[in-house]
């Protein structure tokens, strides 16, 4: 899976190389606006599109296809801890310190990406074109975070890695919301999959909290995870313990 992760940093690090040429030479190839008007520029528009849509349906229906982290608000990633499960007080005062955490990423991310396209605005390059580079530089940093450093999870959720993560499947929210700001098929159908990722994840988290805990589920425990970006970390942590 690991391996996995790298292939989709070099792949979405492609479409973005892609989209910066298109912009710079020529942005109107990539207004997702007039996309049935675009000869290249539309083609590439498409597999960005498709893209996104496969991944994000990926994360709305029951598969073994990703990754553990993205996966474990689902019922068939749940395995029951083998030893007495946590109490009912327990959870939820758990449950409380993730609430938390997740606001306050969600603060961060709010405010940093207001303030990206509120200067793209007095710059006057708000543009569909730039929405899509945002979406792209978004969906390159999201790996970024996985295979290197996540500040959300560094400042914020104090998570030991991803598999835990209590706004792992927030990824595509983050990257497709400001593609509203230019309504068209294209973009609502990014952005209301987006939402559907969303919903579904925290649906889930609100009915089974246990789901998203190590405590709880065994599955997401160091022992039992396959990534080997995951167990370094869990070394690295044991190590200074």
């Amino acid at each position: 899976m690991h391996l996995r992760h790298i292939l989709k940093f070099a792949f979405r690090a492609a479409l973005l190389a892609a989209a910066l040429l298109f912009y710079f030479i020529d942005m109107e190839r990539i207004d997702f606006l007039t996309i049935f008007q675009q000869g290249i520029g539309g083609a590439f528009l498409w597999i960005v599109w498709i893209t996104l849509v496969i991944e994000m349906l990926l994360r709305i229906i029951p598969n073994r296809l990703i990754t553990i982290g993205s996966r474990k608000h689902y019922a068939c990633s749940y395995k029951a801890a083998s030893s007495a499960e946590a109490s009912a007080r327990s959870i939820d005062t758990k449950t409380e310190r993730l609430h938390k955490g997740a606001l306050l990423s969600a603060i961060a991310w709010f405010a940093v990406s207001a303030a990206i396209l509120v200067i793209l605005y007095f710059l006057d390059i708000l543009t569909p074109a730039a929405v899509l580079v945002y979406v792209l530089v978004f969906a390159v940093l999201d790996l970024v975070f996985i295979l290197f450093f996540c500040p959300f999870r560094a400042f914020f959720m104090r998570n030991q890695c991803c598999t835990v993560c209590r706004i792992y499947n927030w990824d595509y929210i983050m990257m497709c919301a400001p593609l509203i700001l230019f309504p068209s098929f294209y973009s609502i159908s990014l952005v209301v999959l987006s939402l559907i990722v969303l919903l579904r994840w925290e649906i889930a988290l609100c009915k089974k909290p246990q789901y998203f805990m190590s405590k709880t589920n065994e599955n997401l425990r160091c022992e039992s995870c396959k990534e080997k970006g995951h167990l370094k970390r869990c070394r690295a942590q044991k190590s200074e313990t």
